[in-house]
This record gives structure tokens, sequence and C-alpha cells, in this order.
């Protein structure tokens, strides 16, 4: 009769292994790819609406069009940026905590408890992220110097970007599985035919 004290104790089970931080090389690469990203989000329905734009002044006058007038303000067109950068980091970000950019890389951005950050967090993370990049990129740099590998915006959001290991090749995994079968079964056979042939020559 096994004793309580051979139970495993689920309390004393050894936790997982964290996983590693990302490095500042693999966090500006997402960053470059999803500025592209932004990029579309940004500039594609301007030109949609310059050009409606274009075409409605252009029956009014019906003449040669040298010089089209602003679509808004400028203070209108920098908070619609604004407004398309945070809600394009808040959605992923909220949603899985990997944008498109983060996914190619395998990064995810987890809070300190490991869950989805808060939107203050996010805003908190955006706005010093922009500084560590306007400083010529030093926040992010300054991971090689942090004891737990964070960045500026990392320790002001109270957040942190993991890298997501590779999953196991399924192709490999049943290759190995079913090399020993297919070694057990030539033995078993040519044990068989051994004995046949032993029964034969008797």
């Amino acid at each position: 009769m096994p004793s309580a004290l051979d139970t495993p104790d689920s309390s004393h089970a050894t936790p997982p292994p964290a996983l590693p931080s990302a490095g500042p090389i693999a966090r500006l690469a997402a960053l470059g790819y999803d500025s592209f990203l932004i990029f579309g989000l940004l500039v594609v329905p301007l030109f949609i609406l310059t050009g409606l734009r274009q075409h409605s002044i252009g029956l009014q006058t019906d003449g040669v069009i040298h010089e089209l007038p602003p679509i808004a303000p400028r203070w209108v067109m920098l908070l619609y940026m604004i407004c398309m950068i945070v809600g394009f980091y808040y959605y992923f970000w909220r949603r899985n905590g990997q944008t498109l950019g983060m996914q190619a890389w395998r990064l995810r951005l987890d809070d300190a408890s490991g869950g989805r950050p808060s939107f203050r967090q996010c805003l908190v993370r955006l706005a010093v992220g922009f500084l560590s990049l306007l400083c010529v990129g030093l926040g992010y740099w300054w991971i090689w110097l942090d004891r737990d590998r964070l960045a500026w915006h990392d320790r002001a959001s109270n957040t942190r970007v993991i890298v997501i290991p590779k999953k196991p090749n399924p192709k490999k995994i049943n290759a190995k599985n079913k090399a020993p079968k297919t070694n057990s079964m030539e033995t078993t056979t040519a044990a068989s035919n051994t004995e046949q042939t032993k029964k034969t020559k008797k």
C-alpha cells in the first residue's frame, strides 16, 4: 500500500521553464514588418479619399485641377494616424499578444502574470516605445544591459516580449515512432523463418 508520503504533491511540482526574452534584433525586425502593414492602413484610405475628392471637384469645376486642397486639417490627420497605430497594436496585443510581424518572428507580448496586457499597459508601451526609437533605439539596445533583458517600454508598462519555441515537426516524430516498429517486425519475421528452417531440417 503506498503511503501518503509516496504520492506526488502538486504544490511542489517543478514549474515549467520560463521562456526567454526577445532580443533587440528580433524586436526591430518585427517592428519593421509591422511598419509596412501600418503604412498600408494609413495610406490606402487617404488615396481613396483623395481620388473621390478629385473626382467631385473635377465635376464641379469642369476643368483641369492644378492643386487639390487638403483633405482635412493637419491636427485631424495627426489624430487619424495616432488612432490607427494605437488601434492596430491594441487589437493584436489584446487578442493573442502578437502582431503579424511578431508572429513571423515567434514573439509574444505578455504582462507580468503571463496574460494579455491591459489598455493602459498598451498605451504606456507605445508611448515609451516611441521614445526608445527617438533615442536612436537606445531603449531597445538597453536589453543587452538589463539583468532581465527588458527594454525601456517593457519596464514602464510591466510587460515582457518572449520568444515562442518552435513546434516539433510531426512528420519527424512519426518517422521516429515508426522506425522501431519496423525493426521489431523484421526481427520477428527473421526469427520465424529460422524456426521454420530448423523444423524442415529435422
